[in-house]
């Protein structure tokens, strides 16, 4: 009997995978309900328009964490200090630059010369 092994998830990480119908999704995590084996997604994503923006249920096993490069992450993280100067958040805006500046440096460090 071989184990399967499935990736951790936690409320809020972005995945891509198929639901029940076979309909191909990219979201993030809703809520995990492991007694069932399924996650719940909001649909950011799909082949399916209607279900873009609504949340569904499908198994674990159907989902995989979405992979983001590293300059994937550098525009989120400038599209999140776009908000938090929009909403005048100083706080958050702080914690966004460092994070940025430190996903900078660290870009930085593994180029090659």
């Amino acid at each position: 009997m071989s184990s399967l092994k499935l990736p951790v998830f936690h409320n809020g990480d972005w995945v891509k995978g198929k639901t029940i119908n076979d309909e191909m999704i990219q979201g993030f995590i809703h809520s995990i309900h492991p007694a069932n084996g399924t996650v719940k997604i909001t649909v950011t994503q799909s082949d399916n328009k209607k279900i873009q923006g609504n949340n569904i249920e499908t198994f674990i096993h159907r989902i995989h964490p979405l992979t983001a490069t590293i300059d994937d992450q550098e525009v989120f993280l400038e599209n999140l200090i776009d908000v938090a100067l929009l909403t005048k958040d100083r706080e958050w805006f702080m914690e966004i630059w460092d994070r940025l500046d430190e996903l900078r440096k660290n870009k930085q460090e593994t180029m090659p010369c």
